[in-house]
């Protein structure tokens, strides 16, 4: 049988398949951030691990050239922390007006370590804490929309240890399941709370740089308030309330 002569004076066809699937892979991984390191400016989801559960805030980190800093957010107010020092995959700040500090890892796309917090009379207290890049919600991903009305001014008792008990005045503003608001006893207002009524449960939070609280609460059949609430400086305390438009101290 005769064979072909093979064509010498054509060349063979180049692989160019194989090199053309390969340019959208080399375009994502270099439109993306996955080989990324380092302290990224954007808001975060801070998240403090306390005795009693996850205390959420919100963190934004900005950047001036090469100086960072941090801002604590917590509804509408806001804490600038300019004493901000990064080096390597290490973040370490001073917290103005109090000795707290922050001591955290550098990852992708999240920081990870521990805030120290000065207490009267007691050794600092030390919290777990993590961020994520990224995410803005407070407690919950999605939202319901058929929830507890809690909108108004509250008498509030706190016991502490089933023994001492601290009257108290809540104000609480609500725009869907959005909360805020503040709890006044005769000593202080407290820090603002900010976070959502989550079908009749009640869940707050707040970080100012000197305190931290978490507040969680259930509606009841009567429609008062019934929960607990922790505080970096007072532990924490058994909370009722009820719902009185006239409540003073």
């Amino acid at each position: 049988m005769n064979r072909a002569a093979p064509d010498r004076g054509r060349k063979a066809p180049r692989p160019v398949i194989a090199a053309l699937a390969l340019v959208p892979l080399g375009v994502a991984l270099t439109g993306c951030d996955y080989f990324e390191r380092g302290l990224r400016a954007g808001s975060y989801r801070a998240v403090l691990e306390t005795p009693v559960g996850e205390l959420p805030f919100g963190l934004d980190v900005a950047q001036e050239g090469e100086r960072f800093m941090l801002i604590l957010v917590n509804g509408e107010d806001r804490v600038r922390i300019d004493d901000v020092k990064v080096s390597d995959d290490r973040l370490q700040a001073s917290i103005p007006g109090s000795d707290a500090s922050l001591s955290l890892r550098i990852g992708r796309r999240a920081l990870a370590g521990e805030l120290t917090l000065p207490r009267e009379d007691s050794p600092p207290l030390a919290l777990p804490m993590r961020a994520e890049y990224g995410q803005t919600h407070r407690f919950f991903e999605q939202p319901l929309t058929d929830n507890a009305d809690v909108q108004g001014r509250w008498s509030v008792v706190m016991s502490h240890d089933g023994v001492k008990t601290t009257p108290a005045v809540a104000e609480f503003l609500q725009r869907f399941d959005r909360v805020a608001g503040r709890i006044t006893t005769s000593e202080a207002e407290g820090p603002l709370l900010v976070g959502e009524i989550h079908d009749e449960d009640l869940f707050l939070s707040s970080f100012d740089g000197r305190t931290a609280v978490l507040l969680r609460a259930t509606v009841d059949g009567r429609g008062a308030l019934e929960g607990e609430m922790w505080s970096s400086t007072q532990g924490a305390a058994r909370l009722q309330a009820v719902r009185n438009p006239d409540a003073v101290l």
